[in-house]
């Protein structure tokens, strides 16, 4: 039996999707009994609590011969950072009290970043890079994942696009990124947690690096609006955006940081890319999200 955190999540879903394929056992942990009834109607066992509760997670733990864990992202939270060191403190507690051999850990290209005490250099990255190296204080094997940008991070720009005309962000308008769909990443970690001798690392670049004004271009035409274009804003202005919009300032300032880490270029792949064949492009992805 494998146990999988965030089951209601996009990669967290996919994961359960296809370790349920593959005839596997799964124990499905969310915070929500409602939004965990697609992973019991494929078959999975839901287990439903909090994951800053050490206690739930171990119960949650018992008996399984592999997790996949990660890190939400509660941007509600007005302490982002110590949210994030309270989930991947619980996290790695209840792993080393349950046992767990086998860990898959989702985390995120640019996460080899060494990250200061407020994340203030590579923002909601930094959060990641302390949950490896915490978790490789397991005696375990431990396979981080390490995606691109997230598509579906593009999902909130579909109304603005559609009132505005277009889309605006502090990414450098030439920046090429890699940007990979979540379905791609939770098959990813199914795969890697089927593998019991798998690697450390297993990144998911996406097919290929793509700017964010081709992003918008693909989408426009999608939303009925053909000529969406992008504007990059100021990292001031772009903080007061974000301030007007209600998230905290400290959510903020870690948004910003994180782009200008992806501007500096120190967001990248570091192993070359395997084989794109099944992976969603941007148009094919774009295809999927509005339909």
């Amino acid at each position: 039996m494998i146990t999988v955190l965030g089951a209601t999540g996009n990669v967290g879903s996919q994961v359960v999707r296809e370790l349920r394929a593959a005839g596997v056992a799964v124990r499905a942990v969310g915070r929500d009994a409602d939004r965990l009834a697609a992973a019991a109607a494929a078959g999975a066992e839901p287990c439903t609590g909090d994951i800053t509760d050490t206690g739930f997670l171990l119960r949650a733990f018992d008996g399984a011969a592999a997790a996949f864990t990660l890190q939400p992202l509660d941007l509600s939270e007005p302490d982002h950072a110590a949210h994030q060191r309270r989930v991947g403190e619980a996290v790695v507690a209840a792993l080393r009290g349950a046992r767990i051999g086998r860990v898959v850990a989702l985390s995120s290209l640019g996460a080899e970043i060494p990250g200061g005490p407020n994340l203030s250099g590579t923002g909601f990255l930094g959060g990641l890079y302390e949950q490896e190296q915490r978790l490789a204080t397991l005696d375990a094997r431990v396979t981080r994942i390490r995606p691109g940008l997230f598509l579906e991070s593009f999902r909130p720009a579909f109304d603005t696009i559609r009132a505005h005309g277009g889309h605006a962000d502090s990414i450098d308008p030439d920046r090429a990124l890699p940007m990979v769909a979540t379905r791609d990443v939770g098959r990813a970690a199914a795969a890697a947690l089927l593998d019991p001798a798998g690697p450390a690392v297993v990144e998911v670049p996406g097919p290929a690096d793509r700017t964010v004004p081709e992003v918008v271009a693909a989408l426009g035409p999608a939303l009925g609006v053909p000529g969406a274009g992008y504007a990059r804003l100021p990292d001031a202005e772009l903080t007061a955006v974000l301030l007007d919009a209600g998230l905290p300032p400290d959510v903020a300032r870690l948004q910003v940081a994180m782009n200008r880490a992806f501007n500096d270029g120190r967001v990248r792949a570091h192993a070359p890319r395997g084989d794109a064949g099944g992976l969603l492009t941007v148009e094919a992805w774009v295809a999927e999200a509005v339909a």
